[in-house]
C-alpha cells in the first residue's frame, strides 16, 4: 500500500484487461486535503484528492462487480502478496478451486499420517497410505477366516504377531479413521461449495467444525461416536 495524490477525485477501483491477465488499481481512504506550499517565499494554498492504494496484476479473470461486493477482501490481499506482478486465486471461483485442493491435501496428510491405537502391549502409532489400508484389508480378511495371530508392525518398529482381538482393533479405528476424514472432508467441499463471496472462503480451514447445515448424517454418527467416547 502506499499514498497517492490526485488533482482529481479518483475512483475507488480500476481494471484494465491485458494480453496475460488484468491490470486492477484499489483505492480507498479517499480524501480531499488541503496542501500549503511555500514558491518565491510566498505562500499558498491548494486542494488534493489523497488516497490509500495497491496495484497489482491479476492472473485470472474477475468481474468488477465481484471486487467491488467484496472490496474489503481484494484490497486485504493484494496488501499481503509478496510480488505485486503475479496475483492469483482471489476471485471466487478460482479461490473456491484453491480451497478444493488445499482441503483435499490436508484430508490426505491427515490419513496419511495415521493413528494411535491402544493394544495389549501399550499405544502403538500406524501409518495410513493407500498401501498401509490394502495392508490392513488383507489382516481383515485374515480374521474372518478365523486366524488367531497375525503379523504386523508399528511405524519404525520390526514386524510382529499381534493377537487377533488386537488386530482387529488395529483394524477397527484405522477404518474408523479413514472413514471420518473423508466424510469430514465431503461436508467441508460442501461448505466451499455454499461460498458466494471469495472471503466467505477464508474461514474454511481443516480441522474447524463444519456449520450444520453442512454436517450430513454419516458425519454427525461420527461426531456423537467420538463425543460419547467410542472409537475415534
Amino acid at each position: 500500500m502506499r499514498r497517492e495524490s490526485y488533482l482529481s477525485q479518483p475512483s475507488q477501483l480500476e481494471i484494465y484487461q491485458v494480453f496475460s491477465g488484468m491490470d486492477i488499481i484499489l483505492r480507498k481512504n479517499i480524501e480531499l486535503v488541503e496542501r500549503e506550499e511555500i514558491q518565491d517565499g510566498k505562500k499558498s494554498k491548494y486542494k488534493v484528492w489523497e488516497c490509500d492504494e495497491v496495484q497489482f496484476h491479476y492472473q485470472g479473470k474477475v468481474t468488477q462487480e465481484e471486487i467491488e461486493s467484496d472490496f474489503d477482501y481484494w484490497y486485504a490481499k493484494a496488501e499481503e502478496v509478496p510480488d505485486a506482478s503475479s496475483v492469483e486465486d482471489l476471485s471466487l471461483e478460482d479461490a473456491r478451486k484453491a480451497k478444493y485442493q488445499e482441503i483435499v491435501k490436508a484430508c490426505e496428510q491427515t490419513i496419511y499420517a495415521g493413528v494411535d491405537v491402544p493394544t495389549s502391549s501399550g499405544v502403538e502409532h500406524f501409518s495410513l497410505t493407500e498401501k498401509d489400508q490394502l495392508n490392513l484389508f488383507g489382516k481383515k480378511m485374515q480374521l474372518l477366516a478365523g486366524e488367531e495371530k497375525l503379523e504386523y508392525h508399528e511405524d519404525g518398529h520390526p514386524c510382529k504377531y499381534f493377537s487377533a482381538a488386537d488386530m482387529q482393533n488395529i483394524v477397527d479405528r484405522a477404518m474408523f479413521f479413514v472413514s471420518y476424514n473423508t466424510t469430514y472432508c465431503n461436508a467441508v467441499n460442501m461448505w466451499i461449495k455454499s461460498a458466494e463471496k471469495a472471503s466467505d472462503l477464508d474461514q474454511i480451514q481443516w480441522g474447524v467444525k463444519v456449520p450444520e447445515e453442512f454436517q450430513n448424517e454419516v458425519l454427525k454418527d461420527y461426531m456423537k461416536n467420538i463425543a460419547s467416547g467410542g472409537i475415534a
